[in-house]
Formats: structure tokens, C-alpha cells, sequence
């Protein structure tokens, strides 16, 4: 039917790579934030609010670092330093009886005090008050012996413990005291003793600088991995306030800082966005639709509304960001394509207008629920819909969906009645701007759409009114025809409506010549007798021809167009062939060219045509063959559609055996009930 399928292709990639452009530009500029000409040190002349959730890397940098160096110092106990203090406890008390040893008298002289102070600055590095060091030297050797054995074990006993600088000297008193409650009589030494141990002990708790810095390189990671969000709407600055480097940072995080690399990322990303979107909704169609195709008119129509919701966000977007009509493109959609396409694309287009609206969450889910439900009642094939209905139903879905998202994420009472009265209006106002302006979609793609198959499908037509009047037996045939193959494409999931239309029409070809056509012919003579075969196979192989240029000059759709054009495929007139084949037999010619008898269409391109091309071959032959047993008619019609799949008439309709088995099933269903028995009435 196409005579430049090349041509065709290329206007359909202009089409879509324009429409591509056009949504990549409109979704560019909707998620093009408002931005400022500020820097560090500038006034800020409006309040400015966050226009997205983010995470404040430059307050959670600050207080990854508070973390790391409020980290306290960790220090751990040395053995080291616990072996050495008890050490120089020992040594101390070695060094203080070597001068003991060598007192001339009970009392130690000056010189021998000095001594023993000399040694110990020596080698404890210790100076230590003359009192003290007195009260060691001048105690008897029992009192010595007990105090040193005693000294170690409090040395000992401290040392077990982590003791640094801060409870070091609690510790010796701690030890001093409990010395003294045990040995009463040793009281007066203890504060001697008590003074020599501060001095010469020294904290075993050290400082460990390498656990230190991994604890705070810990609490520095631990800062990091819980940043500080801020929220869609947190006032960053008000009018009046000066821009510091962390309000800058944060306002350069939202893009709201005037830079043209800023600008040039953004629309990037809009394009590749917009790119990924396109690219799987073409593999899908292609996938999809690859047989079936579009004109090149309903394409157009369709990107042309497409783009329109993503027009319109651009300006809906400024009041509320409930504001959509990607409902609109929802039901154009299923007109033309049916359910499951339409909701594939329209699930696109919502996906290419969510960067306007800010990726809001809850347009996504109400509209996501809407377009499903949308899609189911205005893309049934079996009978037209009520306009009533594909209003009420989605908008009562999305009202349905905001109150079921806002109750989950715990909104306020201003947020329901905001939410619901935007999607309301939206949806209703989407709805009925698609169905007002179905007709004029209608007039101009002239496409087999529910509403206009409905039209057609009325008797009134000139069409078929023509064909009542002027060839009734045609018109007949085409109402039994249309019987089999309404209940043979329901059977297998084909377009029942658009079969059932098509059969109308299939044979409006008859027109130019009826009485050529033997449904036609009652008591008058057969035109065929008194004209030679060729030009009886003219006639009758012309009546696709005829169709096409009838339903063209009635502006039929396409689709009945190509019906018209594909129900005789490129068969043959079976019985004026075999005529010439006599004829030249009985005057000894050569047989006929079976070629010059074919018929001038295209075999079936689709499901719906070939099962048009079998219920009118079943009918015609069980009509005139008389055929009232119901065993035998589904012998012929196998025999029928057996003969059509020798002739490779359905390798392009896309039928499966098992869709040929059921289509048969239903013919003899149809003619089960045209055949039953009907009781005699007495005359």
C-alpha cells in the first residue's frame, strides 16, 4: 500500500528525533533552577529556599573534623614503666642502706646525709627533702627492712593499675594510708615515706598516639557516613544576610550559583535523560509493532501530543507540582494503540516530565496508578466506552492514590486539600480536553479508532446504504462474514471491533458492477454468459481495486483500506480459470497463465485481515455449496483454509496453528447456530 517505505522511514526519524529535541529542551529549561549572581561576601536581596533535598557536604565536612579532634587521648599501660618504677624503688632502698652500712653512730651525720643525696641525684635523678631522706637513715634495721618490703608492695600494687598523671598521687596516698591502718606505730614515717614515693614513681599510663589517631580517623568516617541533609524547602539565606562560604557552597550544591558550566551539565544530563527515555521507547515500538506499523499521520499526531504535557508542565510546574496532563496523551494513546502500548508511552512521557515537577515522589504514584487504570478503559477494542466513565473512574483513582501517599507520609490537613484539589483539576481537565478533541484527531488521521469504527459501523452510512439498496445479496454475504470473523478474532485476542467494521466493507468493490456477482443475481440472465472469461475475471478481480478507490473517495480508514486491499490476497477465481482451462482444452490452445487470473491485491499483513480473508472464502463457499450439516461445513471450512495456507496467503498475518485451530472452532460455533433445525408450523 506504501509505494515509498523508504521515504516514509525517514519522515518518521525527523518526527521523532524533533520531538526528542523539543522534550529535551522543555525538560532543560523546567529543571533549570533559578539561579543568583552571588559570591562569598554578598548581601542576599530575596530569601532563598532549598529547591531539592541534599546533603550539606561543606556542615558535614565541619563537624567530621569537630569529631576527629574532640577524640579523646587514649593512653595505655606500660610494663615497661611499672617494671621501672618498682625498680628504682628497690634502688632507692639500696642505696639508702649502703649509707646505713656505713653510719659510725644511730644518728647519721652530715656528710653522710649528703652522700646519700649526692647518690641518688645520681642515679635516680632524684632530689629529695633532707627531712625524708633523714627519717630512712636514722630508723632502726627492723623498721628499714619493713618499710622497704612494704614499699614494694605498694609500688606493686599501683602499678598493676593504668595510672597516669591525674591519679598517680591518689594512688600513693590511697597506699600510704592503707600502710599506716595496718601499722599504727609506723604512722611517723609515713609522710616521709609518702613524699619519697611521688617523687620517684611516675605514671605507667602512656600516651598511644597511633590508637589515638585511628580512633579519630574512625569518628572522622563515622561523621561522613551520616551527612547532614537538608530538606526540599529549609531556608538557606534571608534577604539581608550575608553570603558566607558555607551558604555558598550549599546554594553551588542546588545550582543556584549564575555559571554557564553549570548550565551546560544541566542540559547534558537533560539530553542524555531524554535520549535513554526515547531510545527504549523506540526499541519498544519496534519490538511491538513491527508488523502492524502506523501511518505516517497518526505518527506525527502522536509525538505531536507526546510533546504536548511536556509543554504544558513547563508552565504548570510554576504553581504546583500536582499539576499534569500526561493523561491527555494517555487516552490519544490508547485510541490509536490499545491498551499495552499506551501505557508504556505514557509511562515515558510521565518519566520525561518528572525532572520539571522536581522529581516529586507523589505525582510519580498517583499518576503511575492513573495512567494504568486510564489506559484499561480507553484502549478496549471490544465496544466503545462511555466518555462519562473515562472521566470519573481516573479521577476518582488519583484522588484515591493522593489520599493513600499523603496518609503514608503523614501530611497535613492544608497538604491533602492542596494535593487533591490539584490532581482533581488535572485529571479532569486532561480527560475531557482529550475527549473534546478526539474528532478533530479523527477527521485528520482518518484512523480505525474505537469511536470511529462505532460511526461506521452504523447502517446509516452512505456506504452501506448504497449496498443494502444496490446489492443486497453482497451486503448480506458481508453481515455473515462480519458474524465469523467478530467471533473468530475474539477467539484469538484479535482487534474484534475492527473486524467486525472491516467486514462491512470488504466487498464495497461490488458496487461498480453487482449483478456481475452471483449473491446479486435473482431471476435475470447471467451477465457472465454473453462476455468472454478474461473480461468476467477482470470484473470480478477488480472489485479490491474498485473498494480501495470507494473507501478512499468515503475517507475509510486505512486499516479497512488494507483489509479491502489484502481479503482476496493474491489468489485466484477458482472457477473461471477452470472455464479457460476447458475452453482452451476443447479448441486445443494453450493453457491460461494462472497469473493473468491472481487478483491484484497483497496477501494478509495481520491477524485481522486474514481472518476476514477465511470468513469470507468459508462463507462464500458454504453459501453456495448449500451446506446444511454442521459436520460437513466444518469438513470445508478445514479444506478452505488449508487450500489458503497451501497458497502461502497467511505467512505474513502472524496466525499460529493454534490460532487457525481456534479461528476454526469458532466458524463452526457461528454456523452451529445459523443451522439448527427450527420447528414446522402447520400451514
Amino acid at each position: 500500500m506504501n509505494k515509498r517505505p523508504g521515504l516514509n522511514r525517514m519522515l518518521k526519524l525527523i518526527v521523532y528525533l524533533t520531538n526528542m529535541i523539543l522534550c529535551t529542551v522543555f525538560v532543560f529549561l523546567g529543571s533549570l533552577p533559578e539561579s543568583y549572581n552571588y559570591s562569598v561576601g554578598s548581601v542576599a536581596d530575596a530569601d532563598i529556599y532549598a529547591s531539592k533535598t541534599f546533603t550539606d557536604t561543606f556542615e558535614t565536612e565541619y563537624r567530621a573534623i569537630i569529631a576527629k579532634n574532640s577524640v579523646p587521648s587514649i593512653f595505655v599501660r606500660s610494663q615497661e614503666v611499672s617494671n621501672k618504677n618498682i625498680e628504682n624503688v628497690n634502688t632507692f632502698f639500696d642505696l639508702t642502706a649502703q649509707i646505713r652500712q656505713q653510719k659510725q653512730s644511730s644518728v647519721a651525720t652530715l656528710a653522710e646525709l649528703t652522700t646519700l643525696r649526692s647518690n641518688l641525684r645520681n642515679t635516680l635523678e632524684l632530689e629529695a627533702d633532707n627531712s625524708d631522706l633523714t627519717t630512712f637513715l636514722n630508723v632502726s634495721d627492723s623498721t628499714f627492712s619493713y618499710m622497704r618490703d612494704k614499699g614494694i608492695s605498694i609500688v606493686e600494687l599501683i602499678m598493676v593499675k593504668d595510672v597516669d598523671e591525674a591519679n598517680l598521687n591518689s594512688e600513693i596516698e590511697a597506699g600510704i594510708d592503707s600502710f599506716k591502718e595496718t601499722n599504727p606505730s609506723y604512722g611517723s614515717y609515713a609522710d616521709s615515706f609518702e613524699n619519697i614515693l611521688k617523687l620517684m614513681l611516675q605514671p605507667n599510663s602512656i600516651f598511644d598516639s597511633s590508637a589515638t589517631n585511628d580512633a579519630a580517623e574512625v569518628a572522622y568516617s563515622d561523621a561522613l557516613a551520616d551527612p547532614v541533609i537538608v530538606e526540599k524547602g529549609t531556608k538557606i539565606i534571608s534577604s539581608g544576610e550575608v553570603v558566607t562560604e558555607h551558604i555558598y557552597n550549599m546554594m553551588v550544591n542546588l545550582e543556584l550559583i549564575r555559571e554557564a558550566s553549570f548550565d551546560l551539565v544541566i542540559l547534558a544530563r537533560s539530553l542524555l535523560y531524554t535520549l535513554i527515555i526515547t531510545v527504549v521507547g523506540l526499541l519498544f515500538i519496534r519490538t511491538f509493532r513491527k508488523k502492524e506499523g502506523k501511518e505516517f499521520k497518526i505518527v506525527l499526531l502522536l509525538n505531536i501530543t507526546f510533546a504536548l504535557p511536556v509543554i504544558a508542565a513547563f508552565y504548570a510546574s510554576q504553581f504546583s507540582n500536582l499539576i499534569s496532563f500526561v493523561l491527555f496523551f494517555t487516552v490519544i494513546c490508547a485510541t490509536y494503540l490499545g491498551l499495552s502500548q499506551s501505557v508504556i508511552l505514557s509511562y515515558a512521557n510521565l518519566l520525561i516530565v518528572w525532572p520539571i515537577y522536581k522529581f516529586d515522589i507523589e505525582l510519580l504514584f498517583v499518576m503511575g496508578i492513573t495512567i494504568l487504570v486510564c489506559a484499561t478503559i480507553a484502549g478496549r477494542r471490544d465496544r466503545n466506552y462511555s466518555s462519562a466513565l473515562i472521566i470519573i473512574v481516573p479521577s476518582v483513582t488519583a484522588v484515591i492514590g493522593s489520599l493513600i501517599f499523603n496518609f503514608f507520609h503523614g501530611s497535613t490537613q492544608s497538604e491533602y486539600v492542596n494535593s487533591i484539589l490539584y490532581i482533581s483539576i488535572s485529571t479532569i481537565f486532561s480527560l475531557v480536553l482529550a475527549i473534546g478533541l478526539t474528532p478533530i484527531y479523527e477527521l485528520v488521521s482518518n484512523s480505525a479508532s474505537p469511536v470511529r469504527l462505532i460511526e461506521l459501523s452504523q447502517p446509516g452510512h452512505p456506504l452501506l446504504k448504497r449496498l443494502f439498496f444496490e446489492a443486497s445479496g453482497t451486503y448480506q454475504h458481508s453481515l455473515m462474514v462480519s458474524n465469523l470473523a467478530d467471533a473468530a478474532s475474539d477467539a484469538i485476542g484479535a482487534d474484534s471491533l475492527l473486524c467486525k467494521v472491516a467486514c462491512y466493507y470488504h466487498d464495497i468493490g461490488k458496487l461498480e458492477a453487482p449483478n456481475y456477482f452471483t449473491e446479486n443475481q435473482t431471476d435475470i440472465a447471467n451477465p457472465h454468459d454473453s462476455i468472454s472469461v478474461m473480461e468476467s475475471v477482470r470484473i470480478i478481480t477488480s472489485h479490491t481495486e474498485d473498494g480501495i478507490r470507494l473507501a478512499r473517495k468515503y475517507r475509510l480508514p486505512e486499516a479497512i483500506v488494507k483489509i479491502i486491499d489484502e481479503h482476496h490476497g493474491t489468489t485466484y477465481p477458482a472457477y473461471f480459470y477452470r472455464k479457460a482451462c476447458d475452453e482452451a482444452k476443447s479448441n486445443g490452445l494453450e493453457m491460461p497463465s494462472l497469473e493473468n487470473f491472481r487478483y491484484k491485491g497483497h496477501i494478509p499483513s495481520s491477524r485481522e485481515s486474514a481472518v476476514i480473508m477465511l470468513a469470507d472464502t468459508c462463507e462464500a463457499a458454504i453459501r453456495s455449496m448449500k451446506i446444511t450439516d454442521i459436520n460437513r461445513c466444518e469438513e470445508v471450512i478445514r479444506e478452505l483454509v488449508r487450500g489458503k495456507i497451501d497458497q502461502d496467503q497467511l505467512i505474513n498475518s502472524g496466525l499460529s496453528f493454534d490460532d487457525i485451530e481456534k479461528i476454526i472452532v469458532a466458524f463452526r460455533q457461528v454456523y452451529s447456530g445459523a443451522m439448527h433445525e427450527r420447528i414446522q408450523y402447520p400451514k
